[in-house]
């Protein structure tokens, strides 16, 4: 089974379940995880988004706890702290300060959405309907990847996830992105979130939104690295074994280069 799970969020974000952190790492442990990191959506300075990021001034607290649990756990099991983060050009040099300054051990990338120069949020990138958006989604990805900040990116082919037909647009912004992330040795995750939720029809494809046959085709072919993240809002996601399992199994199927633990570009 899996030794880490690096994509854990917490009662925090507002959308997860109302559990305490401690809750999250007895699961941990007695999933028999080697190393938990949590994960949670990034809360940010002059910016509030109700119900998928908490308010800034819940940081401090988050760090607090998690270093707390840091030294309890030392010895039964290895807990790191991070976010996962948009890539919004503006708040690009606030990262850099979390890393830099030591404040984190790490950054996810999770590319959900854009953020226009008046800090309002447009496209939705789990629901792109133009190509025009797709290119946007590999443009603010490839920024972010290039700061050299980010380790891990999060279900990378989110921008597929309601695309009825992979096309020649899909194809060479996958193509693209994975380049970069072999070039800057960002692991790309299998999300076990998109597992969990199930399969749909999508056009005449009955898949999950994500992780997607056509994007880790080209993953195994390049041969990049990869990652499970569990996508954890609930300790209970953390022994959901099935799921897991599943997740090893698309691994597999795509011949893809699975790693088992991450060492981190900055600690």
């Amino acid at each position: 089974m899996l030794k880490a799970n690096y994509h854990t969020h917490t009662f925090r974000c507002g959308h997860a379940g109302s559990f305490k952190d401690e809750e999250y790492v007895e699961k941990a442990i007695e999933a028999q995880f080697q190393t938990l990191g949590f994960s949670d959506h990034i809360m940010l300075p002059g910016f509030e988004q109700y119900k998928y990021r908490g308010n800034f001034d819940m940081c401090q607290n988050y760090y607090n706890s998690i270093n707390s649990l840091k030294e309890k756990y030392k010895e039964r099991i290895e807990i790191l702290l991070g976010f996962e983060a948009e890539s919004f050009p503006k708040y690009l040099p606030y990262y850099s300060e979390l890393i830099n300054n030591k404040i984190i051990d790490y950054l996810i990338l999770g590319n959900h959405m854009s953020m226009d120069r008046f800090g309002r949020i447009t496209s939705m990138f789990g629901k792109v309907s133009t190509a025009s958006d797709l290119y946007l989604y590999y443009e603010l990805a490839s920024k972010a990847i290039k700061t050299n900040l980010f380790t891990i990116f999060a279900h990378p082919d989110l921008f597929l996830a309601s695309v009825e037909v992979f096309d020649n647009d899909c194809y060479k912004i996958s193509n693209k992105l994975i380049e970069l992330c072999k070039q800057y040795e960002v692991y790309l995750e299998i999300n076990v979130g998109g597992i969990r939720n199930g399969k749909k029809m999508i056009g005449t494809e009955n898949r999950f939104i994500y992780p997607t046959d056509n994007f880790f085709d080209i993953v195994s072919l390049q041969q990049a690295k990869c990652i499970i993240g569990i996508d954890a809002h609930s300790p209970y996601n953390l022994t959901d074994y099935d799921s897991c399992i599943e997740a090893v199994q698309f691994a597999k199927k795509h011949d893809l280069i699975l790693c088992d633990h991450i060492n981190f570009k900055h600690r």
